[in-house]
C-alpha cells in the first residue's frame, strides 16, 4: 500500500482534519524551508512558525476562519496532522521530535484573529481614513 492510499485511512479512520489541512501542511513545510534558505530537518516549532507565514501568505485576513473550518484550533493541531503524515509516510521524522514540539508555540488565537477589521489595510492603501468610508448616516455633521 503507498503513502496515499495510508493517508486516506488515516483520514478515514480519524475524521479530525480535511485533506486541505494536510496538504496545507506540505505547503507550509515548502514555505518554511525557503526561509530557512537550508534543506534539512525542521523542528516543530520552526514549522508552526513557518505555518503562520505560509497561511498568511496563502489566505490574508480570512486565515482564521479558513482554519476554524479546517478544524485547527492549536499549534499542537499542526503537530497532529505531521504526525499522520509521517504515519502514512508522506513525512519523516527524527528521532527526538515529538508531539508535543507543536504544543503551545505561540498564542493561535492572537496569531490568526478573526475579528481583525481586513479593510484597515485596504483604507490604508488608498489613503483612506475610517471615517471617509462610514455611511453618510454614522459621520458627525
Amino acid at each position: 500500500m503507498g503513502p496515499q492510499e495510508r493517508l486516506f485511512q488515516i483520514l478515514d479512520r480519524e475524521k479530525s482534519f480535511p485533506l486541505a489541512a494536510y496538504t496545507a501542511i506540505h505547503k507550509g513545510l515548502d514555505y518554511t524551508l525557503k526561509i530557512k534558505r537550508e534543506s534539512g530537518h525542521v523542528s516543530g516549532q520552526e514549522l508552526a512558525l513557518g505555518m503562520a507565514g505560509y497561511l498568511k501568505q496563502e489566505y490574508g485576513p480570512f486565515v482564521g476562519i479558513v482554519l476554524k473550518g479546517w478544524g485547527i484550533h492549536s499549534t499542537l493541531d499542526f503537530g497532529r496532522i505531521v504526525f499522520d503524515l509521517i504515519e502514512a509516510g508522506l513525512m519523516r521524522k527524527q528521532e527526538e521530535d515529538r508531539l508535543d514540539d507543536f504544543e503551545n508555540v505561540y498564542n493561535f488565537e492572537e496569531m490568526f484573529r478573526t475579528d481583525v477589521d481586513w479593510l484597515d489595510d485596504i483604507r490604508t492603501e488608498l489613503g483612506l481614513e475610517t471615517s471617509d468610508i462610514r455611511p453618510s448616516s454614522e459621520k458627525s455633521s
